[in-house]
């Protein structure tokens, strides 16, 4: 019965994000640490709290054995992680299509996926310290990212060059917020791949 209170609070608080974070992404040029809040609560925020509300016995099938797929779910992840961060880098048609897509769809599944791969109602990988190091290396470019975002010392968006941010600051210090936002919402995953590396939460998942 409490595990069932669980699951449905955590379902609530997940769909709760969920509107949120759709909400934030309407203007996105708004504020970068805004838009990239929105996208990190869609991507890392939402997905652990909606995958807590799935019981064992619904998480298998074919579909499920295809949205988890561990090296799937990295490729997407990582992809999605580096594309939409760091755009510079590829094509700029390729980048222009990207960010034609709806990216909070993407980023929500690309959460999903992954996080997929620590949560015990999705994960694929038996091992808890191997599913906890597939985690914290997946996680790894985003974390650099964020890095990068917060010391850059120039501009790496252009549009926001010729906006005015929501809190009318510099856009140089608008991009080392979203950096800071985006390292922020990156440890719960750091922090709960850790967990299955050191196999602290063993007992709870065999009892």
């Amino acid at each position: 019965m409490r595990a069932d209170r669980l699951r449905i609070l955590s379902a609530i608080c997940g769909v709760l994000m969920l509107g949120w974070g759709f909400w934030g992404i309407h203007d996105p040029l708004a504020s970068m640490a805004s838009y990239t809040a929105a996208l990190m609560v869609l991507n890392q925020i939402a997905p652990p709290l909606l995958l807590l509300a799935v019981p064992r016995r619904v998480a298998g099938g074919v579909f499920g054995d295809m949205l988890f797929d561990p090296l799937a779910a990295s490729v997407v992840f990582v992809g999605l992680s580096v594309a939409i961060s760091l755009p510079g880098i590829f094509d700029r048609s390729l980048a222009g299509a990207l960010y034609a897509a709806p990216l909070g769809l993407l980023e929500l599944i690309a959460g999903l996926m992954f996080w997929g791969q620590l949560m015990p109602a999705t994960r694929r990988i038996a091992r808890l310290w191997l599913a906890g190091t597939l985690g914290w290396l997946g996680s790894l470019p985003m974390m650099v990212v964020a890095l990068v975002w917060m010391l850059w010392p120039d501009v790496l968006y252009t549009p926001y060059l010729d906006v005015i941010c929501r809190w009318n600051v510099p856009p140089i210090t608008d991009q080392h917020w979203a950096g800071f936002v985006m390292f922020l919402a990156g440890l719960p995953l750091q922090l709960a791949a850790a967990w299955l590396v050191l196999g602290i939460g063993r007992h709870s998942e065999t009892a």
